[in-house]
């Protein structure tokens, strides 16, 4: 065996440990219930109806509001959580809003500014508190910054789910972080 056969063996035997550690790794965490619980919290079905009534709703659009500012949720001490700033909008029988150019201003019981959310489009369902968008959507919370195409967001449990081209920009993860280090 020449200089470049036992090169080419060595690299291979590397290439070999690299992918069943890679590959039980990942079977790993697939059967870890510790990373299942984090995916299995917000499932499909909480969003995909909203998803489903996306078209119909832009289509019925035919009288919008202009420049609409409302009110989506409160406090216990009735001051207001969440205000819906849409360049268009239109409100249905069903309690969907669907809008476009929005930004949802969330706020803290004191009244001051607790975040925003900016979506391209979103249809927003008032009576489950949650909405769907598509686009361009961004969310600003403190020094905290996400931003992706499509989001699925609920104001009463107080979660977001981006679901493509995600980034976050975040100064809180430690450069440790737990088993990734």
């Amino acid at each position: 065996m020449n200089w470049f056969d036992s090169r080419r063996v060595a690299l291979a035997a590397v290439v070999a440990v690299f992918w069943i550690g890679e590959s039980s790794a990942a079977a790993a965490s697939a059967h870890d219930p510790e990373v299942q619980r984090w995916f299995d919290r917000h499932p499909d079905s909480l969003w995909r109806p909203l998803a489903e009534k996306w078209a119909a709703s832009k289509a019925a659009m035919t009288s919008p509001v202009v420049n609409l500012t409302l009110p989506l949720d409160y406090y216990e001490n009735g001051r207001v959580r969440a205000v819906l700033k849409a360049g268009r909008s239109q409100m249905y029988e069903d309690g969907l809003i669907f809008a476009e150019n929005v930004s949802i201003d969330m706020l803290t019981a004191d009244g001051m500014p607790d975040g925003r959310l900016t979506a391209e489009n979103c249809l927003f369902d008032r009576q489950a508190k949650h909405g769907y968008c598509e686009g361009s959507v961004w969310m600003v919370k403190g020094a905290d910054r996400l931003k992706g195409r499509g989001m699925y967001f609920s104001i009463g449990n107080q979660f977001i789910k981006i679901l493509s081209e995600c980034e976050i920009r975040t100064n809180r993860i430690p450069l440790k972080f737990g088993r990734f280090s």
